[in-house]
C-alpha cells in the first residue's frame, strides 16, 4: 500500500472546507444587524462588529482591550451584575435587557444575550453577548402605557367632576339667592360669604379635573396663535415677577388652529407660571410660536402622533429642570413637586387635557439644572379666522320687566328646580323637562304658545342638548339657546354647530345665567 500524502502548499479538502466555513461565518458576524461583543475570560473585549460601532457611536480600536462597563450607565444596580455573572459562571446563558450609554452620553436600551465559550477542556475562554437595540420599542410601549393610565385617570376624574359640578351649582345658587336677601344680620352674611368663596374654590378644582379628562365643553374657534399669545402677555406681566424676562418670538406666516381661544391662554398662563416657581432666583421665560411638519419618521420615534401639519408653541424656561423620574409623572392630576400648601398639582394635568381635547399633542424636554421646554403641537387648519363673539356684560341683579317663554331641559332635580326658580324670579314663563323627547313632545304640544329661550344641559338621556337645540330651530326659527356645559363625551355633536347660542359651564352663578338670558332676549327686542 502506497503512503497518504499531498502535495506541498495544496491544502486537505477538510481545510478547505472548514476555511470557507469560517471565512462565512466572519462575513455574517461582520454584517449582523445585532450588536456582536467578544471578550476575554477576564472580561476585555477582544471584537465587536459594525453593527455594534453604529449602535454605541464608539469605533472598533476606542473599545478593544476595554471593559464593556465603559458603556455602563448607572441605571442597573450591583445586585444585577452580580446576578449576570453567577450564571454565566455556572455555564448557563444570560438573558434580559440592559440601559447602556452610548459614546455621546445618550441612554439606549437592548436586549442582550451572553454566553461563555469553553474549550475542550471545559476552560471559558471567551464571553460572546449578541445585543439587539430596542430604545423605539421601549419608547413606544411606554407612551402606549402612559396613554392608558392616563385615561384611567381622566375617566375617573371626569366623573367625580361631572356629579360635583351639579351638586355646586346647587350650593352656589342657593347661597346668592340667601345674599341678596334683604335684612340679613353681619354673622350670617360672613358664613354665607365663606360658603360662597370655597364653593368657587371647588369649582375651579372641577373645571380642572374635567379639562384634565378632556369632558370640557371646548368653544372652538379659527384663530391666530399669535395673537393669543400677544394678548396673553399682557396678563403675564402682572404674574410674572420683575426678576423673569419675558421674551416672545412670534413665527412668521404663522398657519390657523381651532381651539377655545380662553383655554389656550390659561394653557400658556399655567405653563408661565410653572417656569415662573422653576426659577425662584430669576432667569428667561420665552415663548416661541412656528410652522411645523410633523413627518412619519417622527412619527416613528412617537407612535401616537398623526403625521401633517401643525402650528407649534414652545414655552422654555432656564430654571432647575427635573428629573427623568419627575418628567414621567408631570401630567398627573394631583403631582406636584411643590411644597403643602403651594398649588394643587392641576395646572400642568389641565393643559395636558386642554391639549389633547383640541387634537394636539404635547412633549416636555427637561435636564436637571438647565432648565425646562414645553412644546404644544396643535393641527393646522386652512378655514378663515373666526372672530370671538364678544362677553356679554355683568348684571349683579336680575332686571326687572324680563319677559318671554323659556323651555328648561335639566335631568338633574337640584340643578332643574334651582334654574327654574332663577328664571322666574327675573320674570320669564318656565316649561321644565327632563329629556329631549319630553321637551319635543312638549313643545309639540304648546306650538301656539311660541317658545323664545331654550335653556338645556348638553348631557341628557337618549338624544343630547346640541341635537336638541338643532330639531327645536326647525320649528322655532327665533329661538335663542343656552347651552349648559357642564360635562360631555367624546362623539357628541360639536355645540358651535346651534348657531348664536351662548353657553354656561357648570357650576354657574345666578349673574352668569341672567346675564345670557338677558343679552340673547334683548336681541329679540331689538
Amino acid at each position: 500500500m502506497q503512503p497518504r500524502f499531498r502535495p506541498l502548499g495544496q491544502p486537505r479538502q477538510e481545510e478547505q472546507t472548514l476555511t470557507n466555513r469560517q471565512r462565512q461565518l466572519a462575513m455574517a458576524v461582520e454584517q449582523a444587524g445585532e450588536s456582536i461583543v467578544i471578550t476575554n475570560p477576564d472580561g476585555l473585549i477582544t471584537y465587536v462588529n459594525p453593527a455594534f460601532e453604529a449602535t454605541t457611536g464608539y469605533r472598533r480600536e476606542e473599545v478593544l482591550g476595554q471593559n464593556p462597563r465603559v458603556l455602563k450607565s448607572g441605571a442597573h444596580n450591583r445586585a444585577f451584575y452580580e446576578d449576570m455573572w453567577q450564571q454565566l459562571a455556572r455555564g448557563q446563558t444570560w438573558r434580559g435587557r440592559l440601559i447602556n450609554k452610548k459614546k455621546d452620553g445618550t441612554l439606549y436600551h437592548e436586549e442582550a444575550s451572553i454566553s461563555s465559550v469553553a474549550d475542550d477542556r471545559g476552560r471559558v475562554v471567551s464571553y460572546v453577548a449578541v445585543k439587539r437595540d430596542i430604545t423605539r420599542e421601549t419608547d413606544l410601549e411606554k407612551q402606549f402605557h402612559e396613554a392608558q393610565r392616563m385615561e384611567a385617570v381622566g375617566q375617573l376624574a371626569g366623573g367625580v367632576a361631572h356629579d360635583f359640578n351639579n351638586l355646586l351649582s346647587v350650593i352656589l345658587g342657593c347661597v346668592e339667592i340667601l345674599q341678596d336677601r334683604a335684612g340679613l344680620d353681619e354673622t350670617t352674611t360672613k358664613y354665607l360669604g365663606m360658603v360662597h368663596q370655597a364653593a368657587k374654590g371647588a369649582s375651579q378644582l372641577t373645571s380642572q379635573l374635567l379639562a384634565f379628562s378632556r369632558r370640557q365643553v371646548l368653544v372652538q374657534k379659527v384663530l391666530d396663535l399669535n395673537a393669543v399669545v400677544t394678548e396673553t402677555e399682557t396678563m403675564l406681566r402682572r404674574l410674572i415677577r420683575e426678576n423673569i424676562h419675558i421674551v416672545t418670538r412670534l413665527g412668521e406666516n404663522l398657519g390657523r388652529i381651532k381651539a377655545d381661544a380662553a383655554q389656550l391662554q390659561q394653557s400658556i398662563l399655567n405653563l408661565a407660571v410653572n417656569a415662573r416657581d422653576a426659577m425662584p432666583e430669576g432667569g428667561t421665560l420665552t415663548i416661541e410660536t412656528g410652522n411645523a411638519l410633523l413627518t412619519e419618521e417622527y412619527q416613528g420615534r412617537h407612535d401616537v402622533v398623526q403625521p401633517g401639519h401643525y402650528v407649534l408653541l414652545t414655552v422654555t424656561d432656564n430654571g432647575t429642570g427635573m428629573s427623568p423620574e419627575v418628567q414621567s409623572r408631570i401630567f398627573e392630576p394631583f403631582y406636584t413637586t411643590k411644597p403643602k400648601g403651594h398649588g394643587t398639582g392641576l395646572g400642568l394635568a389641565t393643559v395636558y387635557g386642554i391639549v389633547k381635547q383640541s387634537s394636539g399633542y404635547i412633549w416636555v424636554y427637561s435636564e436637571q439644572g438647565k432648565g425646562t421646554t414645553f412644546k404644544i403641537y396643535l393641527p393646522r387648519t386652512d378655514r378663515p379666522l373666526q372672530p370671538m363673539e364678544p362677553v356679554p356684560s355683568n348684571y349683579t341683579k336680575s332686571p326687572a320687566g324680563l319677559t318671554g317663554n323659556v323651555l328648561l331641559v335639566e335631568d338633574d332635580p337640584g340643578v332643574r328646580n334651582l334654574t327654574r326658580s332663577i328664571l322666574e324670579d327675573a320674570g320669564l314663563s318656565v316649561l321644565e323637562a327632563t329629556s329631549a323627547e319630553e321637551a319635543l313632545d312638549m313643545s309639540h304640544r304648546k306650538r301656539d304658545d311660541l317658545l323664545h329661550l331654550l335653556v338645556t344641559d348638553l348631557m341628557l338621556p337618549g338624544k343630547d342638548g346640541v341635537s336638541l337645540a338643532q330639531e327645536l330651530l326647525s320649528y322655532f326659527p327665533e329661538l335663542k339657546v343656552i347651552l349648559i356645559s357642564g360635562y360631555t363625551e367624546h362623539g357628541l355633536p360639536d355645540p358651535t354647530s346651534v348657531k348664536g347660542a351662548m353657553f354656561l359651564s357648570k357650576p354657574f352663578s345666578r349673574c352668569e345665567l341672567i346675564q345670557r338670558a338677558v343679552s340673547l332676549l334683548m336681541e329679540r327686542e331689538i
